[in-house]
């Protein structure tokens, strides 16, 4: 039986050897003058390099087995996950990552007369919508943190995403970051649920799909319900705040306070002529009918 150490104990004394090597380089230099030059740094970090060419292969592959040893939810100890082979077509990987949790939350329905799949045909009008919230450079950080997430996994398969997520805590508060971010972006939450209803509408005009009121809190719930447990208790609340920043925790709440108070009121009967009750018409509803002809005419 072999007495070796397993894989992530050999790579984390490789970078406890490199970070030691830094620190004697540097150590003189702060004993000696108590300050550090450009040149003292250079050195020291051109000491630690020297040593890379040896140990580079095992972070060839991000540590992968150092991972799954250490997750113990991903394969056997030792075992190394497959390696997630991405489309070269695909740019996008925060879409990605949202579309899997949306289809995890949501089952697929047809509609009878079109025949067009909910929440499929939204697919493409989410992609641009959702990258809209963000400066380009957000974006892209956003982008990169998705594709690490998928890289640690070795999968980007919808219910095995979210499986091995469970069981990777630390993995998980990445894999969030996008949709935290996503749902800040609604602070004002009436004014950019607007926003964003008139851009999934002209996104999706050509498969003359509607993205009416109803389609965006079922969206919503869908991709930020979960983020509710992140801040029932204050415990919950301190930690979303150390993962994601001061004040995150109460920005979260406020917003699921406006979307319940918004989902209340459309949800509330309305009297109409003759004393009968009918349901609320949906905001992008009423926008449309105040633009064609016959409500004109009205």
């Amino acid at each position: 039986m072999s007495t070796d150490p397993p894989p992530f104990e050999r790579h984390h004394r490789t970078a406890q050897a490199l970070v030691s090597t830094f620190q004697e380089a540097l150590e003189p230099q702060f004993t000696a003058k108590g300050a550090l030059s450009r040149e003292d740094f250079t050195r020291a970090v051109g000491l630690m390099m020297a040593h890379w060419p040896s140990v580079l292969p095992l972070f060839a592959t991000i540590c992968q087995s150092c991972t799954a040893s250490a997750c113990g939810g991903c394969g056997p100890a030792g075992e190394a996950p497959p390696l997630f082979q991405a489309d070269g077509r695909r740019r996008d990987f925060v879409t990605r990552l949202m579309v899997s949790a949306l289809r995890t939350r949501l089952p697929d329905s047809m509609d009878p007369i079109t025949g067009a799949t909910f929440p499929q045909i939204i697919v493409p009008g989410l992609q641009a919508s959702l990258s809209a919230l963000f400066y380009e450079k957000e974006w892209e950080a956003l982008n990169a943190s998705a594709l690490s997430v998928f890289n640690r996994l070795g999968t980007d398969r919808d219910a095995e995403v979210w499986r091995r997520l469970a069981h990777e805590d630390t993995l998980a508060v990445l894999a969030d970051m996008p949709f935290v971010r996503a749902m800040l972006r609604f602070r004002q939450f009436h004014q950019q649920r607007q926003t964003f209803i008139r851009r999934m509408t002209d996104q999706l005009r050509d498969s003359r799909f509607i993205f009416a009121d109803q389609h965006f809190e079922t969206l919503f719930d869908a991709l930020f319900g979960r983020l509710r447990e992140g801040v029932r208790t204050e415990q919950d609340r301190a930690r979303i705040d150390i993962h994601y920043g001061e004040g995150t925790a109460e920005a979260l709440m406020r917003i699921f306070d406006q979307f319940d108070r918004h989902r209340l009121e459309q949800a509330a009967a309305i009297r109409v002529p003759g004393g009968r009750r009918t349901p609320r018409p949906m905001l992008a509803q009423r926008n449309m009918l105040g633009a064609t002809p016959a409500a004109k005419r009205r």
